[in-house]
């Protein structure tokens, strides 16, 4: 059975209950009007959602708005660092990781402490060291998508790729992530490959439809979307097998395999592999990737639009990369060393952010912050505006105005100026000892392909008055419709 159009028709009738559930609660709130006005009122609600979705901003009426805390640094660490505040358990909510990635455990305070340990002792405090070794092969695996795996919806006489934006971030993100997480010989698999392409896609798709659905049609909504479950099924297959032999078994060549994130998790959880099973094992890695494969892509995607809306800033970025090539390799190490790249991606993303809020977390128990506000009760979301942060005119001069030297110039009163960086005033990434530990990764495979891209790539939009973004209540959602053409320009 074809499941791709009845997940489409999931969709669409999961908008259509929205919509009608934006009437419905207009109606509601309108309780307590005269019965003459409650017409007026109701057609002006009504106009009000129908203006915001055209000029696309989604929302549910019905979802209990978030506990808000102010951006400073005492809030934001108490937030960030208190036991029973989970930031797994809000993301677990979030996805219903009890059907898409089939974790039991989400709110074990004890286990999402030790989780958090091991995510960034491998990601960030070993991770830049491991990136620098699996540079050439992440640069020679982005060299073959660019050179053989494009999909261009049309080419011109001139030889220009006119190309789906988001496919194309997605699925060059997707590669080069795979290679790090699981290595060339699993990767070179196309029907393993396209399971890890495709499961955070499915669970993605299926947290949209989820929010929309009632909670009891959760199985049925993942099952459908996910085809009965195929492409975890299939990555338990082909993972069990090299975990239960401690990878010995797995013919990854020598040099890459050490260097791969299913090696050094199976190797580092060996010693608690009764708690660390193949299966849970898994799950946390599909878990980390998830992450590590939605927010490059959708930044990516923002970046190139940027590149697009300012063209002057290809020239700024390639003479800057021209630069650094010239008197060194341009190696992992020197792509820190690359300013101006760092501020457009720093300036970009302040501005248009993945998500407006951020340090989420839920109380698994009541929660009094330590200058006795706010409360927080039990099953509560809190978290802060980091679109406030990003736009507080005392840090950032101008706040609504796209500087791309921003971060060169000093225009801004942060003490930090690089895209992996993590602030007060800069919370992309999060706060305190719980941020994002695959920031390095992200930075480092974003800075890649808008490297490469660059220096084999003019850039344009096919219809420049496309938008760039939709807004899901505080997530940004990039456009498929979005379309850019890449002109070559020879030898780079």
């Amino acid at each position: 059975m074809d499941w791709e159009p009845l997940s489409s028709w999931l969709f669409c009738l999961a908008s259509l209950i929205l919509c009608l559930s934006e009437i419905y609660f207009a109606i509601r709130s309108s309780k307590g009007s005269s019965f003459l006005s409650l017409p007026m009122v109701t057609l002006s609600k009504c106009h009000q959602i129908l203006d915001d979705f055209y000029n696309g901003k989604f929302y549910r009426p019905w979802a209990p708005e978030p506990i808000l805390v102010e951006p400073t640094k005492k809030k934001m660490t108490e937030l960030s660092e208190a036991p029973v505040l989970s930031q797994r358990a809000v993301y677990a909510d979030m996805f219903s990781f009890k059907h898409t990635i089939k974790v039991a455990h989400q709110y074990e305070i004890k286990t999402m402490r030790t989780r958090s340990r091991l995510y960034s002792l491998i990601l960030n405090v070993r991770g830049p060291a491991q990136l620098a070794k699996l540079h050439p092969y992440i640069q020679n695996r982005l060299e073959r998508f660019l050179d053989n795996e494009l999909s261009p919806v049309r080419v011109e006489p001139d030889g220009s790729l006119c190309l789906p934006l988001a496919q194309t971030c997605r699925v060059m993100a997707s590669r080069m992530m795979g290679v790090i997480f699981f290595g060339e010989e699993l990767m070179s698999d196309p029907a393993f490959s396209k399971a890890v392409y495709d499961h955070p896609q499915q669970t993605v798709r299926c947290m949209a439809l989820f929010q929309l659905m009632p909670r009891v049609m959760s199985p049925l909504i993942h099952s459908i979307v996910t085809r009965h479950d195929a492409a975890m099924k299939l990555i338990l297959r082909r993972l069990i097998p090299v975990i239960d032999s401690e990878t010995k078994n797995w013919s990854e060549p020598a040099g890459l395999k050490e260097l791969t994130l299913l090696d050094i998790f199976t190797k580092e959880t060996h010693p608690t592999r009764d708690y660390w099973t193949p299966e849970t094992l898994i799950q946390a890695l599909m878990g980390l990737l998830l992450a590590a494969s939605h927010q490059p892509w959708v930044n990516l995607y923002i970046f190139l639009y940027r590149l697009c809306e300012n063209p002057e800033w290809q020239d700024i970025l390639r003479e800057e990369i021209r630069a650094a090539k010239t008197t060194q390799p341009l190696d992992y190490h020197r792509l820190d060393q690359l300013p101006l790249l760092d501020s457009f991606m720093r300036e970009t993303a302040r501005l248009v952010s993945l998500d407006k809020l951020n340090i989420r977390r839920k109380a698994l128990q009541d929660y009094t912050f330590s200058d006795r506000s706010p409360h927080v009760p039990a099953g509560a979301t809190v978290c802060v505006s980091s679109y406030d942060a990003s736009h507080n005119a005392a840090t950032y001069p101008d706040p609504e105005a796209f500087d791309g030297r921003r971060f060169v110039d000093g225009n801004h009163n942060d003490s930090t100026h690089q895209y992996s960086d993590v602030s007060e005033h800069y919370l992309i990434w999060g706060y305190g000892s719980l941020a994002c530990p695959g920031r390095f990764h992200a930075t480092f495979v974003l800075k890649l392909a808008l490297i490469n891209l660059l220096l084999r790539y003019d850039i344009r939009l096919d219809d420049p008055k496309m938008r760039s973004h939709w807004m899901y209540e505080a997530f940004s959602m990039p456009y498929e419709s979005t379309k850019v053409v890449l002109t070559p320009r020879g030898t780079a």
